[in-house]
């Protein structure tokens, strides 16, 4: 366990505190009734519980426990939990609720749908790469209500990314979309099903798998079916199982275009997606804003507002037949041996 905080920043003392006390600040604390509810949660401290996720999520959760330590004079604990065993996840929930810290934060979303059945009351903050309402997270992202808010990476481009595909190489016909099955059971899939199906005149295939050994068969699969190209959107398993994805579809000689950055980093072709940079300042403004008595359910989830056309130079010249060149002139990242074509 790692205990950051509190701050050295004086504490307010009581008579500070009395003007919050008188204002109706009862109304915003976790709508709770009474100013007793407001007393036993001020007494108890601003103490937060980060959950860090292993293996680890797009955020540093050591230094975003740090930030928030040093900005809110909170008592801020750190619970590793592998967000791979329905086990652990089970067990870090129980704890975290019993401890009845001001806030949570989860790091991965996983380990929210858990802590949501032992709480109502505890406001939670999660960051997560699904679409929030797909997933069950919330069912209203500008108005959440309920005790859960936070930050989603999710941005619904799988459209655009087959778009750009089709752009760059206009021979394709059949595309294998990779994914497990929540993947295909999304608003951004049929979206994207759509696009292929009434502008694009492309056939989609789903590569379905769960786990690591299903991934090799599912791409043979997929081969002998006759795919042209591949389509991997984000999702969770994609993204634990990055490197295996890119050596397998590389191999198979076929362009592929990612949902994430971080495939073309390993040697993929090329990816669209949202610029993942790190949401802590944005995580850290709802924290605050929890913390000093708004309604975790009253903060709309937040979203990334900048996206990225990357292209791994070094994949783009081995490519065959030769895809676009004026697809270059729209990149915003290269990666490879060298930083340009």
């Amino acid at each position: 366990m790692t205990n950051y905080g509190p701050s050295l920043e004086p504490e307010p003392d009581a008579a500070s505190m009395r003007p919050l006390l008188a204002c109706g600040f009862v109304a915003l604390a976790l709508a709770a009734p009474g100013c007793d509810a407001l007393s036993r949660w001020h007494d108890g401290g601003k103490r937060v519980v980060v959950i860090d996720p292993k293996p680890p999520g797009l955020v540093d959760a050591g230094l975003l426990a740090s930030r928030l330590a040093a900005l809110e004079h909170a008592e801020v604990v750190m619970r590793p939990v592998s967000v791979l065993s329905t086990e652990a996840i089970r067990e870090v929930s129980e704890r975290v609720v019993a401890e009845k810290p001001a806030l949570i934060i989860a790091l991965a979303a996983d380990v929210v749908f858990d802590l949501r059945e032992r709480t109502h009351a505890i406001p939670i903050l999660f960051v997560t790469l699904a679409d929030p309402i797909d997933s069950g997270l919330v069912t209203d992202t500008q108005r959440p209500r309920g005790n859960v808010s936070g930050y989603s990476f999710h941005v619904s481009t799988e459209a655009k990314q087959l778009e750009i595909l089709k752009r760059t190489f206009p021979g394709i016909r059949r595309v294998g979309v990779l994914g497990d099955r929540y993947a295909f059971s999304t608003t951004a899939f049929r979206e994207m099903a759509q696009a292929a199906h009434d502008s694009l005149r492309l056939e989609l295939v789903p590569v379905h798998f769960e786990a690591a050994p299903e991934l090799r068969p599912a791409v043979a699969r997929a081969i002998a079916a006759g795919v042209d190209a591949w389509s991997v959107p984000q999702g969770g398993t994609t993204y634990r199982l990055a490197g295996d994805i890119v050596s397998l579809l590389r191999a198979s000689g076929r362009p592929a275009m990612y949902g994430h950055e971080r495939f073309v980093k390993l040697g993929g072709l090329m990816s669209y997606s949202q610029a993942f940079d790190d949401p802590s300042d944005r995580i850290l403004g709802m924290a605050r804003s929890v913390l000093q008595g708004f309604p975790v359910g009253e903060l709309p989830v937040e979203r990334p507002q900048n996206f990225r056309f990357a292209i791994n130079t070094v994949a783009w010249r081995a490519m065959r037949p030769r895809p676009s060149p004026k697809m270059l002139l729209l990149a915003t990242d290269f990666y490879g041996n060298e930083a340009a074509p």
